[in-house]
């Protein structure tokens, strides 16, 4: 990595914005988040096992994904320290509908669920999504399919978020045009929608670009790290790990997407200074997240 950027990478000390709690001695992995992640579909595993191996190496205490038994052999091969739930699959392997009532059942066991990632656009997927935005219970983070999904559930958004509590979405610059009709290319509108959208609400909402900007009701905060190393695929499926997790360990929905895009961009910019931009991988953000973590704890 050369240039400008580089200098200013070696020059910067970015503070984040808030920083993890000290962990007692007699702390159990039940301290911290148990984690429940819906997503993936045959063809799209790595995705959501992607945001799941992030959570881990982002502190959750205990993670589970919850995934169609198409895929779940592929989801559960990537990394030995997840639990899995399998979920009815159909005939291409993506999440067939399920009971009104199977994730208000099933989030009672959980902290704080993180959703979307290789979800697909299916009739069950639709289901969920719908099920997801209508849970009273624990903290929610959307992304990817959940958000394009989100878009096409009929009636008005701005009624839907008033009644979803604790939600982080995270659109990138297209998933935000379908959500408000703003286009992509209209950064400035797509913040307004945001900040109107965050009004009277507990939705956080993470808009992904550069710099990414975080929002919430009267609140905006923008981010300062990162580089265009990051603009490859699974990206986002990493933040979304990030985000769940810190919400697992305590830290409130608005505190938690700050730290999280925070952490996902000095992650981004450790990896970038050993691989340079164009080599830069979602799986190196990954990698290279404990460093991220420590300058949290050393803060």
């Amino acid at each position: 990595m050369t240039g400008s950027f580089q200098r200013l990478i070696e020059l910067m000390d970015p503070v984040p914005p808030a920083t993890l709690s000290r962990r007692e001695l007699d702390s159990h992995k039940g301290n911290f988040g148990r984690l429940l992640f819906v997503g993936g579909s045959r063809g799209m595993a790595g995705s959501i096992a992607m945001s799941a191996m992030a959570a881990l190496r982002s502190g959750a205490g205990l993670v589970t994904v919850a995934t169609p038994s198409a895929c779940l052999d592929t989801v559960a091969g990537y990394h030995p320290a997840y639990m899995t739930i399998p979920l009815k699959d159909d005939k291409e392997g993506r999440l067939a509908t399920l009971p009104a009532n199977f994730f208000a059942e099933l989030s009672l066991q959980y902290d704080v669920i993180g959703c979307g990632p290789g979800l697909s656009d299916s009739e069950g997927a639709q289901e969920a999504v719908r099920q997801m935005i209508s849970l009273s219970g624990p903290s929610r983070v959307l992304d990817a399919d959940a958000l394009n999904v989100l878009a096409r559930i009929p009636g008005d958004l701005n009624s839907s978020l008033d009644t979803a509590g604790a939600l982080v979405l995270t659109p990138h610059p297209k998933e935000m045009e379908r959500l408000t009709g703003v286009s992509s290319g209209d950064r400035r509108g797509q913040i307004r929608a945001a900040e109107f959208l965050s009004q009277s609400t507990q939705v956080v909402w993470v808009l992904k670009g550069a710099p990414s900007v975080v929002i919430a009701d009267g609140l905006l905060w923008t981010n300062d790290t990162g580089n265009p190393g990051m603009a490859t695929a699974g990206s986002g499926d990493v933040l979304t790990g990030i985000i769940t997790a810190l919400i697992g360990q305590g830290m409130s929905p608005w505190d938690a997407a700050r730290v999280g895009v925070w952490v996902h961009g000095r992650t981004g910019d450790l990896a970038a200074q050993r691989h340079g931009y164009a080599s830069l991988i979602s799986t190196d953000l990954i990698d290279h997240l404990s460093r991220a973590m420590r300058e949290l704890e050393d803060f």
